[in-house]
């Protein structure tokens, strides 16, 4: 969720001078409205026989990839600093400011980070994230992220902006107004552009296994 600095040692890796640096699992999303759905794929049916007796069973496709109508997470974040560790990997640090809005709700909080860590893979343009937010009350959150990465012209990179799916899951000890948030799983998209600065908007994934009603209440004030 954070780009990588343009004076990056290993700037012939397309990952290395243009990846922004913002979870867990690889999903392929199109955000356009409060729902994204992949192209349905045919039921599959099958058939057992025993006996004289024929059972057939129908197995419905998945209804899609949802997410929440507005954002939960988004961020602005500057070029990020490198350090190599080998031919295939770098680490990166890493700060921003951005808001989180409550689900359910309008409310947003503005949070900043504090602690933001990446180790970047240069053989598959993808990185792993993690970030300490810190609200305006002095609440955390910790973001933990896998982001896959494309640019708008590959052999440029960073000088031609690209864009990253990224998955996250927030996790707080607070007990709080940030308490809703604990375990929550996001997906959306990283925007950056040719000066190394990236634009995060995360989604809440609302398609999963539900969570416990404790975990879904909002807190109020």
């Amino acid at each position: 969720m954070t780009h990588l600095n343009n004076n990056n040692n290993n700037n012939n890796h397309p990952i290395a001078t243009a990846t922004t640096i913002s979870v867990l699992a690889i999903v392929i999303i199109l955000v356009s409205t409060s729902i994204v759905i992949p192209a349905a794929a045919s039921p599959t049916t099958t058939t057992t026989t025993a006996g004289n007796t024929t059972t057939t069973t129908s197995s419905e496709p998945s209804s899609g990839i949802e997410v929440s109508s507005q954002p939960i997470y988004q961020k602005q974040t500057p070029p990020a600093n490198v350090i190599p560790i080998n031919q295939t990997h770098v680490a990166a640090t890493h700060s921003g400011n951005g808001t989180l809005t409550l689900p359910n709700s309008t409310q947003t909080i503005k949070t900043s980070v504090i602690n933001g860590t990446a180790i970047v893979s240069l053989a598959t343009s993808s990185a792993l994230i993690k970030e300490t937010l810190r609200a305006e009350n002095g609440e955390i959150v910790t973001v933990t992220a896998f982001g896959i990465y494309q640019f708008n012209n590959p052999a440029a990179a960073l000088q031609a902006g690209g864009k990253g799916i990224v998955t996250a899951i927030l996790q707080t000890n607070s007990t709080g107004i940030l308490a809703p948030l604990n375990g929550m799983i996001l997906a959306g998209i990283d925007d950056f552009t040719s000066d190394g600065n990236s634009r995060v908007t995360l989604w809440r994934w609302e398609s999963g296994i539900p969570l416990p009603t404790g975990n879904n209440t909002t807190a109020t004030e």
